[in-house]
């Protein structure tokens, strides 16, 4: 990361940004038309690896969590990246999130220690509501559990989500800062928790709602989630181009761009 970049993302971090949340789900879905048959196979690729790979036992799903998955999301970034700069893309485009292996994987394995941290205390509630020694005792014996009345959770307990609920907002730019901007897995959880706190609660109602748009896939037989969870990556994609000005420094453009196409 040089100097320009680092003043580029402070000032957005200081003088904020304006967010046009509307315009990222239409600009999403018009770079997947550019190579929607690309992304539906790169969609299809994905959901069978990361199924086959969860099919070891605990290996397979950390491979899965802190490898494969932050690699693939990255390869449908590059790809939207290089269709919105006009460049012609390749189907091998899709995998170049190998390149960043070791970064990705330490922003994942972060990322996940953050957001266990921020839950201690929704577990020690849970906890202390007898809820988990209930569901033990149920697991070692069932039987002898019968007519026995499941321990509420306190209401308040829910509000212990917060942290957690804030921090996967406020990290979900981290990859792209990563790859984008080569930042070292921290340098990059930060400036994305930075920029996004900025607008948190805009950004969050965009996820929400383009996540809504990637589940409706699953309606269709489940075939439709081919097309709408690409669609959902380039959508955030579009928001977090524009928001940092992804490319708008020559250098910097020039450098992406030698580097992806090599």
């Amino acid at each position: 990361m040089n100097g320009d970049t680092t003043d580029k993302i402070d000032e957005i971090i200081q003088n904020g940004y304006d967010f046009r949340f509307g315009d990222y789900i239409s600009k999403g879905f018009s770079l997947l038309q550019k190579n929607i048959g690309g992304f539906i196979i790169y969609a299809v690729v994905t959901l069978v690896l990361i199924m086959v790979i969860n099919f070891i036992p605990i290996i397979g799903a950390l491979v899965s969590n802190f490898i494969l998955t932050p690699i693939l999301t990255v390869g449908a970034y590059i790809v939207a990246y290089k269709l919105d700069k006009g460049e012609q893309t390749e189907f091998g485009d899709f995998f170049k999130g190998f390149e960043y292996i070791g970064p990705l994987a330490l922003t994942a394995l972060a990322t996940f220690a953050i957001m266990m941290l921020s839950l201690i205390p929704f577990f020690l509630a849970v906890s202390s509501s007898g809820l988990i020694a209930w569901y033990m005792d149920v697991l070692q014996n069932p039987m002898s559990m019968s007519g026995v009345s499941i321990p509420s959770i306190p209401g308040w307990s829910f509000l212990l989500l917060l942290p957690a609920v804030y921090f996967a907002v406020a990290y979900n730019w981290a990859y792209m800062f990563v790859v984008f901007y080569k930042m070292s897995f921290w340098d990059a959880m930060e400036s994305s928790r930075k920029v996004i706190s900025k607008n948190w609660m805009i950004i969050f109602l965009f996820l929400f709602v383009s996540g809504l748009i990637a589940a409706a896939g699953i309606i269709v037989l489940c075939v439709g989630i081919l097309v709408t969870f690409p669609a959902y990556l380039c959508m955030n994609y579009s928001a977090f181009a524009d928001v940092t000005q992804l490319g708008t420094e020559s250098k910097e453009s020039d450098n992406i761009e030698n580097h992806l196409v090599d």
